[in-house]
C-alpha cells in the first residue's frame, strides 16, 4: 500500500510540473469579456480606409469587421487606440487590457510563437508608390541604388530587409503611411513600398504628387491577432468573417470603404504616363513663312524645302508654297523628335537654331519671321 501512495504521490507531482511548465496558461480571453462585458480591440487607427480615427472613435472596413465580431461574441466593443504596429503585438501579449488586435495585421513567421491569426478578411499586398514625375520606377528591381521608404513594423518593413532583387537599396522607416508619402511627395525619397490599398487611398486623397505602381511586389492578407492558443475566441472571430464572407456582407463593405480608389490611382498614374510618352514623341510640325524685310523676293523659296538637322536626324518640309509677296507655307514630311537643331535656309545663305521642346502635343505650328536674319517661334 505504501508504494502505491509513493507512485500516486510521484505521479501527481509529475501532472503539477506538466501544468506549471513555463509557467504559461493557455488563454481564455472569452472569460475576460464575460467579465469586463466589452470586447476590448486594439488598433493604430491610422489605416485608411480600414481602421482610423482617434481616440476610442474608429471607423473603416475592418473597423465594421471588429463590430460584428463582439456581436457574434455578445458584448459591446471597446476600442483602444495606441502607435506602433510592434507596440500593437507588445500589449496584447502582455494580456492584461485588449482581446485582440484589428489592425491591417498579417501572420508574419517571426510573430507565430507568441500569438495566433484568424482567417483573412482582406487579400492584399505591398505595392510601391512613385513621384507623378519619375519613370524610371517599373518594378522591384528598379529600386536599386534608390532611397526607399517603408512604415516600421508593417510588411513591406520585412520584405525590403529580406528581398534582394533590388540592391543598394537605403531603407528608410516612417511611423505611418501618410509620413512616408509626404516625404515622397516634397521628392525627399526615390519610393514608398507598402500597403497596396492604404497607399491608393492615401495618395488620391491626400498626396497629389504620386503615383502607385499597381503590381503587387509581396502578397499577403489581414487578419486578426489573439494570443497563442486563445482557441475559443479565435472561433468566434472566424464565426464572424466566414459569415461575412458567405453573406456578402464583407464585400458590401469593400465597395462602402474602398470603392474605386484603385482605379482612381490607376487613371492618375497612367494619364501622366500616357503625357510623359507624349511630350517625348516626335512632333508633326507645320510651318508658316512671313518675310519681315530684306532685299529679297518671297518667290525665291517657291518650291524650296526647309531641312533640319540635328542629333536626332534630319527631317525636310514639302516644297514651300508662298503667295509671291510675304507669305508662305510648308511642313515637315515626317514627325520631329524632340531636341535641338539647325534650320537650314541655304537659298537665302541663312541659318537659324531651332529647339523642339518636350510639350504634351502630338503637333507643333513653327513661325519663320525672314528679315536679315531668321526668327522662330515653335509652340
Amino acid at each position: 500500500m505504501r508504494s502505491i501512495k509513493l507512485l500516486f504521490f510521484i505521479g501527481g507531482a509529475a501532472i503539477l510540473l506538466a501544468g506549471c511548465g513555463s509557467g504559461t496558461k493557455t488563454p481564455n480571453s472569452l472569460d475576460i469579456i464575460a467579465k469586463n462585458r466589452e470586447v476590448h480591440v486594439l488598433t493604430e487607427g491610422m489605416n485608411a480606409p480600414f481602421e482610423f480615427g482617434k481616440d476610442t472613435a474608429f471607423q473603416g472596413l475592418a473597423a465594421d469587421v471588429g463590430e460584428d465580431i463582439a456581436k457574434t461574441i455578445g458584448y459591446p466593443l471597446k476600442w483602444i487606440g495606441t502607435r506602433g504596429v510592434n507596440h500593437l503585438f507588445e500589449v496584447l501579449k502582455d494580456g492584461t487590457t485588449v482581446d485582440m488586435i484589428i489592425s491591417s495585421v498579417i501572420n508574419e513567421p517571426h510573430r507565430s510563437a507568441d500569438f495566433d491569426f484568424s482567417e483573412s478578411y482582406y487579400d492584399t499586398g505591398d505595392v510601391i508608390a512613385h513621384h507623378r514625375t519619375e519613370f524610371g520606377v517599373t518594378d522591384l528591381a528598379s529600386l536599386s541604388g534608390k532611397t526607399v521608404g517603408v512604415v516600421t513594423g508593417r510588411p513591406a518593413d520585412t520584405f525590403m530587409t529580406s528581398q534582394t532583387t533590388a540592391t543598394n537599396v537605403t531603407i528608410t522607416r516612417y511611423a505611418t503611411v501618410d509620413e512616408a508619402l509626404g516625404f515622397l511627395n516634397r521628392r525627399e525619397i526615390d519610393a514608398v513600398v507598402g500597403d497596396e490599398i492604404l497607399l491608393n487611398y492615401s495618395s488620391v486623397e491626400s498626396f497629389p504628387n504620386t503615383n502607385i505602381m499597381n503590381t503587387i511586389i509581396n502578397k499577403y492578407s489581414y487578419a486578426v491577432a489573439v494570443r497563442k492558443g486563445d482557441a475559443k475566441l479565435l472561433e468566434k472571430i472566424n464565426e464572424t468573417i466566414s459569415r461575412m464572407k458567405s453573406s456578402g456582407e464583407l464585400a458590401k463593405l469593400e465597395e462602402q470603404w474602398i470603392g474605386d480608389v484603385k482605379e482612381r490611382a490607376k487613371a492618375r498614374a497612367s494619364a501622366d504616363r500616357e503625357e510623359e510618352e507624349l511630350k517625348k514623341a516626335p512632333k508633326t510640325i507645320t510651318t508658316t513663312i512671313s518675310k519681315q524685310g530684306g532685299n529679297w523676293s518671297m518667290e525665291r523659296l517657291d518650291g524650296f524645302q526647309f531641312v533640319l538637322q540635328g542629333a536626332n536626324g534630319t527631317y525636310r518640309s514639302t516644297p514651300i508654297e508662298t503667295d509671291g509677296v510675304s507669305r508662305g507655307s510648308c511642313r515637315f514630311t515626317q514627325p520631329v523628335p524632340p531636341g535641338n537643331y539647325t534650320l537650314n535656309v541655304s537659298i537665302l545663305g541663312l541659318t537659324a537654331n531651332v529647339k523642339v521642346d518636350e510639350l504634351p502635343k502630338s503637333s507643333l505650328s513653327m513661325a519663320v519671321n525672314i528679315a536679315s536674319g531668321i526668327t522662330i517661334t515653335l509652340r
